[in-house]
């Protein structure tokens, strides 16, 4: 039988305006995983290499595949299938898959564009090879769990996946298909990075998040010896100095995280530079110190609201009280912190965005005048804002091309806070929390 082929492409930007950009890790995890089982893997990088779409096509139509896989967050959904209408125009036989956050939850009016064949929802590894397989050798495609499709105009949804068990069977991510097996990060000091997943989903409820509809609230870990098996890899092998977790939290489980901290001295893993997600309220200072001596350079917390009323609103489950003592303790154990803050939820005045601005201002974020992120509140399909804002009516459009943190643009209508407000709040907070400290000396 002819080998099998597979394009999978991380899809170029819409908007124009640059921020930074990630490796497509969860592609890496789907490519180790096809190329362990001898199919044949060509991963195109666009957004990292700056890829125009007709680039990007060259290069499928250059690699002649079988099968193509292009996974998509909201804001790049639209890219993906600009994509996949042009990879059916090169050749209307390329089976066309799509996955990622946002096919997970509109996979049933993605699977209606002519040029989808499969939309992949959940975990993507298993799923992705049974699917090559079955298409490739013409079997019954209701077998494979996780996949939408259509026969004629009916969609076929097939049950749901069951999550990875044992996320020690999954190889590590397979960074040799990457141009750089690093990338350069706002918050790196110039140095690369790569970025790591070494647990999956989160046990709580923010209701801006998808994480718990994509993962459910159950936290599954690897287990710390396979982590610092990948450390080593990408340190020894790669030249890797600085680890970005991506996960949603990795210091969920204490005696976990106190365990990793201290595996990392015993492989000798000292030049190793590491950043993380934190969580206000579940930090202590013994594991900040054991993060400390593991070498961990910035935490980034969700700090989200400096209002407690729209705290509450949006579940986060934590006072401000606990924000100012968690931000204190990092500070005080010398780890810097990182805070990401929202403006625009529902019900928001322009006192709560204002309170929200003013803590950023007094929190000990010592991470340098980059040390917070602010972005205007973005319901993504999954979410509990996302389903509260359609039932409400607030939704302002459905061009998901405008769903980025990073565009400025709200998509909510709110009540109490007009679009010039807003725009102009987001304009305030960049400005005062860049120039807290000089703002200072005029107060």
């Amino acid at each position: 039988m002819k080998k099998i082929k597979c394009v999978l492409i991380d899809p170029p930007e819409q908007s124009t305006q640059m921020h930074e950009v990630y490796p497509p890790l969860g592609l890496l995890y789907i490519a180790a995983v096809l190329k362990q089982n001898d199919i044949d893997v060509h991963l195109i990088e666009s957004r990292s290499r700056g890829l125009l779409s007709n680039e990007v096509i060259e290069e499928v139509r250059k690699e002649n595949p079988n099968f193509v896989g292009i996974t998509a967050i909201t804001a790049r959904i639209n890219s993906a299938l600009y994509l996949s209408a042009k990879v059916k125009e090169i050749n209307p036989n390329i089976k066309v898959i799509l996955g990622g956050p946002h096919v997970h939850f509109e996979h049933r009016d993605i699977i209606n564009c002519p040029s989808v064949d499969f939309c992949v929802r959940g975990e993507g590894e298993i799923t992705a090879l049974e699917l090559l397989k079955v298409v490739s050798n013409h079997s019954n495609l209701r077998e494979v769990k996780g996949i939408t499709f259509k026969e004629g105009d009916e969609v076929f949804v097939t049950p749901n996946r069951p999550f990875v068990r044992d996320l020690d069977r999954l190889p590590f991510p397979d960074r040799g298909l990457l141009q750089s097996p690093a990338y350069r990060g706002l918050w790196t000091e110039g140095e690369t990075f790569s970025p790591m997943l070494a647990t999956r989903g989160c046990p709580y409820l923010c209701q801006f998040c998808d994480a718990p509809a994509i993962w459910g609230r159950v936290h599954r870990r690897r287990s710390v010896a396979n982590v610092l098996d990948e450390l080593e890899q990408i340190y020894n092998e790669f030249g890797v100095r600085y680890v970005r977790f991506v996960d949603d939290l990795l210091v969920v489980n204490k005696k976990w995280t106190i365990e990793l901290c201290r595996g990392m001295h015993e492989r000798g893993l000292d030049e190793l530079s590491w950043v993380c997600d934190g969580r206000v309220g579940l930090m202590s200072e013994e594991l900040l110190e054991e993060l400390k001596k593991a070498n961990c350079k910035v935490i980034f917390y969700g700090i989200e609201f400096g209002n407690q009323r729209i705290l509450d609103f949006c579940k986060k489950g934590f006072t401000i009280k606990q924000i100012k003592e968690t931000i204190d303790l990092t500070s005080k154990v010398g780890i810097s912190s990182y805070g990401y803050f929202m403006i625009g939820y529902p019900t928001e005045t322009v006192e709560t965005v204002e309170d929200t601005i003013n803590l950023a201002k007094e929190l000990a974020l010592d991470y340098g005048m980059e040390s917070a992120g602010f972005s205007i509140v973005t319901p993504f399909p999954g979410t509990g804002l996302y389903e509260y804002c359609k039932k409400n009516d607030m939704l302002k459009t459905t061009d998901w091309s405008q769903y980025s943190y990073q565009l400025g643009n709200g998509v909510i209508k709110l009540e109490n806070i007009t679009e010039e407000e807003l725009k102009a709040l987001y304009e305030k907070a960049l400005y005062e929390f860049q120039f807290r400290e000089k703002l200072r000396q005029f107060v």
